[in-house]
């Protein structure tokens, strides 16, 4: 589960989640014994135990577009490149690649484990162009799946940028707070709206410690 204040992702079996069941209720995932992505999610937006969709272009691969997206008004000034990472709790602390916590610690997703992950985040993610152009008033919008490789090891040290062409990354990257995240190719324009598309996929293995786990996926930006 991929938590902030009641704004939650919750992930399961398929099959396993539904639209109107609490938190501390959501049915338990199995430790896998080999490595594998978790095929269904689920967002609440606000409320615990009712009101929950099914994210129906989530199935842990590359074969979906417009699955979520980061939103900004005509209002402010980027400061600089925005960036969409995860952290292991709402502090925003610093990831310890490879190492798993105690169980129930956001952790154990964004820090990785060496032999399941190469140390890199069990959450992987892929973003479509820059959201907006810097200038020009040009809004990147996907209109094919993200596609590219996709893998438990997939990762690439400090931010790997999607292309200005636009497209998908060729990789995934892995979130892993400032380890190894998305950065935007460049800060979008000044008061002018727009919406940044990306993707995620989830694995886990047999070395991830249990426990309900509740990472925090973020857009990190400064205005002006």
């Amino acid at each position: 589960m991929l938590n902030t204040a009641n704004y939650e992702l919750r992930m399961c079996a398929s099959g396993a989640g539904a639209g109107n069941i609490a938190s501390a209720a959501w049915p338990p995932y199995p430790q896998p014994a080999s490595t594998g992505v978790i095929p269904e999610c689920w967002i609440y937006l606000g409320s615990d135990n009712s009101g929950g969709l099914k994210v129906t272009t989530y199935d842990g691969t590359s074969a979906h577009y417009k699955q979520f997206l980061v939103s900004w008004d005509a209002l402010g000034t980027f400061a600089s490149a925005p960036i969409i990472s995860a952290w292991k709790d709402n502090t925003y602390p610093a990831a310890s690649p490879g190492t798993q916590p105690g169980t129930g610690d956001g952790g154990a997703i964004v820090n990785g484990q060496t032999t399941d992950t190469s140390n890199t985040s069990y959450l992987k993610a892929n973003a479509y162009g820059r959201g907006t152009a810097a200038a020009g008033s040009v809004q990147d919008t996907p209109s094919a799946n993200a596609g590219g490789t996709l893998s438990v090891t997939s990762g690439t040290a400090g931010a790997v940028s999607p292309p200005v062409t636009p497209a998908w990354l060729a990789t995934w990257q892995s979130l892993q707070a400032a380890t190894q995240y998305i950065q935007d190719a460049v800060a979008p324009q000044a008061t002018f709206a727009g919406l940044w598309y990306f993707d995620i996929a989830l694995f886990t293995g047999p070395n991830m410690a249990g426990g309900t786990i509740i990472p925090v996926v973020g857009f990190q930006y400064l205005w002006v």
